[in-house]
């Protein structure tokens, strides 16, 4: 006979005292125990209870009961077809592992309901099991303190949107649901993904249902039903929230914000908050400027609001707080409306923070959006070394002494596409580096055609996907009327074997000379090289330089170091001002803690002077169209900003600036329209000029 081990055989003696009456009162936390009237579980932080005939009667936060039961059945039944089970006189605190004690299970025979807590943590998983074929449900009925269900997932509760009621009439289904006591504490309850076998990726959770549901006495309570699956195991995961918090009754917090005397026309997309349509404003625009929110709560709101404005280069712009006193009544609640009334003075763009904050000083919900005020007359920090000209003007007459000596492959597996010709293209660049590049050749139209050059992070191969049936992808999306190159520099992917990669790959940035951007910028030109020795595909009169992110940066670098550039397209351009990135924008590039030893901040903001795309900006003469996400993450939108305003040799109609809010890179319909009209221009499609 197996030996029962001592901790085990003292929890089961534990056990069978308290079911003899002995010890009934003071027994140790986190244990299941059998009293005369059923199974008790305590710990710090919730209680259950269960009835010898009704099953799961109690759970508890405190005081603060969350299950509903009566005369006619506990908290928990099943229910198949029209029958209800409500009857479990079954009870067991064994289990089939180190767990003895530590679950709790009720049943009748054919049905179980099994409760599992966490050790440390006040949660559950609830476990429903059924020896029937036939599927059905089990109901978990809530008590009278519970006063709304909410929808969703909790690490976000204010946007749980959908509010069920003990009113409501309709029901929802979701895989998670908030159960809010009228104090404020809170039970989630979610369903836990089932795998179709060992190893197996899970599959959808199954969807729970929650709403009003009649109860064996004949009375519909607020309940939320799971799916039984008959000879299946039916698990579900709980959560105690003990804490009371006012989030829980506040729904969908936002910004509202109105112009009162201009259009108010919203941009194309979303930035990092939604609801703002319009983020761009003049020193004349007259705002409407509001936090609003919906309140559920059994009592009114009693915290307040905050807004503040911070300047994207570090500077405060503006901030208040509003105690929030002004509600209306709707047909689900309150909503209250927080009115500020900023007033802006630093032209660029601004970080705006909208806080709500409890009675109890509690952050219930942080938004946040990125506003642009008064674009036109935002002036630029520049730093920019007397030698700079002289430096690129002898790296360039460096570069030209070096013999190109191209090779041009036609790629074989690309053979039959329908748009391109697509050839795999080397050169010389800056210090015999061998650079390679994709070029692309319409199939349709005739030589010599209008060329392109563009590039950016994240090339895949040719950026050409062919199916498996032979048939190609659309994720090309080059204008199939120009040929476009597309040089692979260093920190574009795919990298030749030949082209040596540093970590990280903006370096080293020791040395003004070897800065991996000296070979970047002069990748580009050589690119222009090439097609300027191509006069059979390309007409060299009509070529845009164009890209996002880096490549927009590119773009302009292109256009300042090499004058055969018509026209310059750069949208979200990167890497502008970094001596202003490196103290107030953690970004990609470098940044303030990757100072060469031996070398101070000022040193590392000079050396990168030299390739700041916004110090070459005066050396452009062709018609550049800038454009800026001002919500973007990745790209400082004060950058795109300064290379605007420090295109200094160009009139102003052959120069502008387009300020977006879309999601990542994508400056608003503004850029798109003007990149159409000058494709159309230079392929000759259409005689209207931009």
């Amino acid at each position: 006979m197996k030996r029962v081990p001592p901790f085990q055989a003292w929890i089961i003696a534990m056990i069978l005292l308290s079911a003899r009456g002995i010890a009934q009162t003071e027994f140790p936390l986190n244990l299941f125990v059998e009293t005369t009237n059923g199974l008790l579980f305590r710990s710090d932080a919730m209680s259950i209870a269960s009835d010898r005939e009704r099953g799961w009667v109690s759970l508890k936060v405190g005081p603060n009961e969350f299950w509903h039961t009566d005369a006619h059945a506990g908290a928990l039944v099943f229910q198949n077809d029209s029958h209800w089970f409500s009857y479990f006189p079954l009870l067991s605190v064994l289990s089939h592992d180190d767990w003895v004690g530590r679950a709790g299970s009720v049943a009748d025979g054919i049905r179980i309901i099994k409760i599992s807590p966490d050790w440390h943590r006040p949660e559950f998983e609830l476990y429903f099991g059924a020896n029937d074929p036939n599927p059905g449900r089990a109901i978990m009925f809530f008590s009278d303190d519970v006063v709304l269900l909410r929808t969703g997932h909790s690490h976000n509760r204010p946007w749980m949107q959908t509010v069920l009621r003990p009113t409501s009439t309709e029901r929802r289904k979701s895989s998670e649901f908030l159960a809010v006591h009228r104090n404020g504490t809170a039970l989630v309850i979610r369903s836990i993904p089932k795998q179709t076998e060992e190893n197996a990726k899970d599959q959808p959770s199954p969807e729970l249902e929650a709403g009003l549901f009649p109860h064996p006495s004949g009375k519909s309570r607020l309940a939320i039903a799971f799916s039984c699956r008959g000879f299946a195991p039916n698990r579900y995961h709980l959560l105690l929230d003990p804490v009371p918090r006012e989030e829980n009754f506040v729904l969908r917090p936002r910004f509202d914000v109105r112009i009162l005397n201009e259009p108010d026309e919203p941009i194309n997309g979303q930035g990092a908050t939604r609801g703002v349509g319009r983020p761009i404003y003049g020193p004349n625009t007259q705002l409407d400027f509001g936090l609003v929110f919906d309140w559920v709560g059994p009592h009114p709101f009693q915290g307040y609001a905050e807004l503040e404005i911070v300047h994207s280069l570090g500077k405060p712009h503006f901030s208040e707080r509003v105690l929030l006193d002004s509600r209306t009544l709707t047909g689900t609640g309150t909503t209250y409306r927080a009115v500020f009334h900023p007033v802006f003075h630093l032209p660029g763009v601004s970080e705006v923070w909208g806080r709500l904050v409890g009675s109890d000083n509690r952050l219930i919900w942080i938004g946040r959006y990125r506003m642009g005020y008064d674009l036109e007359h935002y002036r630029p920090n520049l730093l920019i070394l007397p030698d700079f000209d002289a430096f690129w003007n002898q790296t360039l007459a460096e570069l030209r002494a070096i013999p190109l000596e191209s090779e041009t492959e036609r790629v074989a597996d690309l053979i039959d596409h329908p748009a391109f010709e697509i050839f795999h293209v080397r050169y010389n660049s800056w210090g015999g580096q061998r650079i390679h590049a994709m070029l692309f050749v319409p199939k349709t139209g005739h030589p010599p055609y209008p060329a392109m050059i563009t590039a950016h992070p994240n090339t895949r191969g040719y950026g050409v996907r062919k199916q498996t049936d032979g048939t190609f992808g659309s994720e090309l999306r080059h204008d199939p009327r120009f040929v476009t190159i597309v040089p692979l520099i260093r920190g574009h992917a795919p990298d030749a074997p030949d082209i040596p990669f540093n970590h990280p790959w903006w370096g080293p940035l020791d040395s003004r000379d070897e800065y991996v951007a000296r070979r970047w910028y002069c990748a580009m030109v050589r690119a222009i090289d090439y097609l300027a020795s191509r006069p059979d595909l390309v007409d060299l009169r009509r070529l845009m330089a164009r890209g996002g992110s880096q490549g927009g940066a590119l773009a302009l670098i292109a256009a300042a170091l090499d004058p055969r550039v018509t026209v310059c397209i750069a949208d979200c351009p990167a890497l502008c001002q970094p001596h202003e990135i490196l103290e107030n924008y953690p970004s990609f590039g470098p940044t303030m803690a990757q100072v060469p030893p031996s070398q101070t901040l000022e040193d590392l903001k000079r050396m990168l002077s030299y390739y700041n795309p916004v110090n070459f900006c005066p050396r452009i003469r062709c018609p550049t169209y800038i454009g800026s996400n001002i919500g973007d993450l990745t790209v400082h939108s004060m950058g795109p900003l300064a290379a605007y305003h420090n295109l200094t040799g160009l009139p102003a109609d052959q120069k502008a600036f387009f300020p977006g809010n879309t999601h990542f890179h994508g400056s608003g319909p503004g850029l798109a329209k003007t990149l159409r009209e000058w494709s159309d221009r230079l392929a000759g499609s259409s005689s209207s000029s931009p």
